[in-house]
């Protein structure tokens, strides 16, 4: 009987003794869980701030485009301004030099890309002999 006892007394102790240890396992995931939880919270912070001061910067980069643009613009307006006064005072043979750009702008936009006489002649359908003499009459006509 006494040995009886003695085992019950044995398994008992060595129930509470896991029952202790499983405590202690899920005291400690339950501090590893706060001290996860603080970390994130943390982070959640400093990321909502720099997320803040991005937001105030690209604003301010925002307000200086716009000011930029403005500036341009009214640039442009004084440009077109002066460009049209100039055009006023030109003589006919700068007339006639505008009269050959518009003609054959086409001419003087793909030569300004870099193609050659025989390049341009071939895409417009043009003679070559036809685009060299009008590339000629437009560098006399800047002289």
């Amino acid at each position: 009987m006494q040995y009886y006892l003695i085992e019950a007394l044995l398994v008992v102790s060595i129930i509470v003794v896991l029952y202790l240890v499983v405590k202690v396992f899920s005291r400690q995931k339950s501090d590893d869980q706060q001290d996860l939880h603080k970390k994130i919270i943390e982070n959640q912070g400093i990321l909502s701030r720099e997320i803040h001061e991005l937001k105030v910067l690209l604003m301010h980069h925002q307000t200086l485009i716009q000011n930029e643009h403005e500036q341009w613009k009214a640039e442009l307006k004084a440009y077109k301004a002066s460009a049209k006064m100039e055009s006023k005072t030109k003589t006919s043979n700068s007339g006639q030099n505008l009269f050959l750009n518009d003609r054959y702008k086409e001419i003087f936009e793909l030569q300004e890309k870099g193609l050659t006489v025989d390049e341009i002649a071939k895409q417009l359908g043009k003679g070559s002999g036809e685009v060299s003499f009008i590339l000629q009459l437009a560098v006399q006509a800047r002289t």
